[in-house]
């Protein structure tokens, strides 16, 4: 079942491999690698597989910033899922996200939150204007205030971390919210204990998102290859969650 289907991921490495020509503006390129061989990280799981296909990342002064791999696709499969609106995206990257969500007719606008310049004339050397999609420049937090249905921080590289509990409030803070998502939130949330998780205000597209990887991830027969997150790490930053969700 998608997005977890290999067949489906392959058929949108290729699909963006048409799209997204290699180059290089000032520190920020556009390269790639031959593919993937041995163990591949998947969203929510790893194993031995290999993809006899170009992989494009887009490196930027000291790191890869994205690559447009099975785990990038994968993951983002339940944020595009969501997209509805008038949507919110933090972080740009090689556009597979936002290009994605435009071709959803319930998406009626896309505002982009990214700090480079650089990555944003990448990604116009790359794809036309589009009416639904406005890619502002400036950093996410100091934004104008503005009202969305969905927003999506896409910034955390598969990194559970307490920052995400403090941009949720920042961008919270800032803008008028109805549903919030971040990359890599359903395998925290899958992670999380039962025991733990109960006493916590969990918002209801976060759950009816989880569920729907965890269907498609067992449907996919990927089940014995799914991994946890740290278990300590996931207990305190549910417990950082806890103090802000459970006051909405």
């Amino acid at each position: 079942m998608k997005p977890f289907d290999k067949s489906y991921v392959l058929d949108k490495i290729k699909e963006y491999n048409g799209k997204i020509n290699k180059s290089k503006i000032c520190d920020y390129e556009i390269k790639s690698i031959d593919g993937l061989k041995g163990i591949v990280q998947g969203y929510l799981y790893k194993k031995e597989d290999e993809y006899d296909i170009e992989i494009l990342e887009l490196h930027g002064p000291s790191h890869i910033w994205m690559r447009l791999t099975p785990l990038e696709i994968q993951a983002s499969y339940f944020a595009i899922r969501m997209a509805k609106g008038k949507v919110g995206v933090v972080g740009l990257g090689l556009g597979y996200v936002i290009e994605e969500m435009a071709k959803k007719p319930e998406v009626e606008e896309i505002v982009v939150y990214e700090i480079s310049q650089e990555v944003i004339d990448l990604y116009y050397n790359n794809f036309p204007e589009n009416p639904k999609i406005k890619v502002v420049c400036c950093n996410a937090f100091e934004a104008e205030s503005r009202k969305f249905d969905f927003f999506y921080a896409d910034i955390y590289e598969y990194k559970i971390t307490s920052q995400i509990v403090e941009d949720y409030k920042r961008f919270n803070e800032l803008h008028e919210i109805e549903e919030y998502s971040f990359f890599g939130m359903e395998h925290f949330l899958l992670s999380c204990s039962y025991t733990e998780i109960v006493w916590v205000y969990i918002p209801e597209n976060w759950m009816e998102s989880s569920r729907k990887a965890f269907e498609s991830i067992q449907e996919s027969n990927l089940l014995d290859y799914y991994e946890k997150l740290d278990e300590n790490l996931v207990s305190q930053v549910l417990e950082e969650f806890k103090g802000v969700l459970n006051d909405i």
